[in-house]
């Protein structure tokens, strides 16, 4: 289903907006702000100010995202691999700075490629995003300049973050810059180097994050409650670190410090998330797993045999700039790093490969059935079947008890373990509903 809009406000309307802060960074005459609403950051246009150029829909991800013009714009041609998308290659590591691999959410790969750009005078500026010191609960995106800003924005961040928003200060500065971000900001920002012509010569390096989803502010809120915690309580929280696959951990202002396991136990906090409980609609209409438009597209290690490691980290290299940073970086000793296989890559993200890819358009079946619009994706991946189907409705409904107030309610009374079985019920059906990928 295909069609036009004429509003920034109607992508938000239509429940296609990502979040991702790419029309309030591109917006010519500062008409879009962002702002939290319904847990999510959502763009606010002063229509006072709009002139209707329609450029921030030209850049925008949500509503329309087109992988194979951007492909042949990007790479120059299309993927052989439509699960991992352009690849030169595929690696397994890790920074040999420990610290920084400690503390980072796995293998500490991203901080230090941003480290080492900014020593060695490749890049000006990194676009990052940090917690915000004044609202704990908020991400802030920022143009870190030096390598304390950097490893200041390290760990994930399982909330809404409106990146591109940031994009203005890129467009405003002279200099190189590398840029951080979710598939949906490195959608925004490829469109956007569509449209503004010298924007690709100032970002440099695109490092793309793995995605399976992401998480609303409500979902943080929920965890809280269920920890017995008020958020206005909250001095700093940090979602991963500590280890892998780490911790969450809460600092009080009282001065008391709490941790909460991440995904391994019962009672790890991500069984509230796992079954996509506090996914925004958006999230679960993406067909992009693997960042499959950035230079070097990073993420978690799941595999078996790396299992009781300090934490490593699996890269896809996609540019020559990737490679080149890489090698780089292996001969200065400051990351380790081996070749693995590209069937080890798709091993270590299975189940969230196959939901966002695999079972992407019998999900967007159902919302569509259920009267929700769903974005113009092209080339489309066509999944089919009972349990592709089971699949795409446990999914919808987790959305939509966290989203409704009463249901959501109800989750707070639910025990982690429970949760956690729930999870794999979910897991098991999704699995099952693995098939050979074509396109239509």
């Amino acid at each position: 289903m295909t069609y036009a809009l004429d509003n920034i406000a109607e992508v938000v309307r239509d429940g296609l907006c990502t979040g991702c802060g790419t029309c309030a960074g591109v917006c010519p005459v500062d008409a879009i702000t962002m702002l939290v609403s319904n847990g999510l950051f959502l763009p606010e246009i002063k229509e006072e100010k709009c002139t209707r150029c329609n450029v921030c829909l030209k850049c925008c991800p949500g509503y329309s995202i087109d992988l194979k013009k951007l492909n042949s714009h990007v790479f120059g041609k299309q993927p052989d691999d439509l699960l991992l998308g352009n690849f030169s290659g595929c690696y397994v590591g890790h920074s040999n700075d420990n610290a920084m691999r400690f503390n980072s959410s796995s293998g500490g790969v991203v901080p230090q490629l941003l480290v080492y750009a900014l020593e060695k005078g490749m890049i000006d500026g990194a676009l990052v995003v940090r917690m915000n010191k004044d609202n704990p609960l908020e991400p802030e995106p920022f143009i870190a300049r030096s390598p304390e800003e950097v490893i200041s924005a390290w760990k994930s961040k399982y909330c809404p973050v409106a990146t591109n928003a940031v994009l203005r200060k890129i467009l405003s500065e002279d200099g190189r810059f590398a840029v951080v971000g979710l598939p949906c900001h490195i959608h925004g920002i490829r469109k956007a180097e569509t449209v503004f012509g010298g924007l690709k010569d100032k970002i440099v390096l695109h490092i793309g994050l793995f995605c399976g989803h992401t998480v609303n502010f409500m979902g943080t809120e929920l965890l809280l409650k269920k920890f017995r915690i008020r958020k206005d309580d909250v001095a700093r929280i940090d979602y991963r670190g500590c280890g892998w696959p780490g911790f969450m951990s809460i600092k009080l202002k009282d001065g008391r410090s709490l941790k909460f396991r991440f995904n391994k136990g019962w009672n790890a906090y991500w069984n509230v998330f796992s079954p996509f409980f506090f996914t925004p609609l958006r999230c679960m209409m993406c067909p992009d797993q693997f960042n499959e438009l950035a230079d070097v597209s990073v993420g978690d290690a799941w595999l078996p045999e790396l299992k009781g490691s300090l934490g490593e980290s699996v890269l896809i290299t996609r540019t020559p700039i990737a490679e080149e940073m890489l090698a780089s970086q292996k001969k200065s000793k400051v990351l380790s790093l081996k070749p693995i296989t590209p069937s080890m890559v798709k091993e270590s993200q299975a189940f969230s490969l196959n939901f966002k890819k695999q079972n992407l358009s019998g999900r967007l079946s159902l919302l569509r059935m259920v009267g929700n619009r769903t974005p113009n994706i092209n080339p489309m991946p066509h999944s089919s079947g009972f349990l592709a189907f089971v699949d795409a409705l446990l999914s919808y409904v987790s959305f939509y008890v966290s989203s409704n107030r009463r249901l959501r309610s109800f989750l707070l009374y639910v025990p982690l373990p429970l949760l956690r079985l729930y999870f794999g019920l979910f897991k098991c059906v999704s699995m099952l509903s693995i098939h050979s990928l074509h396109y239509r």
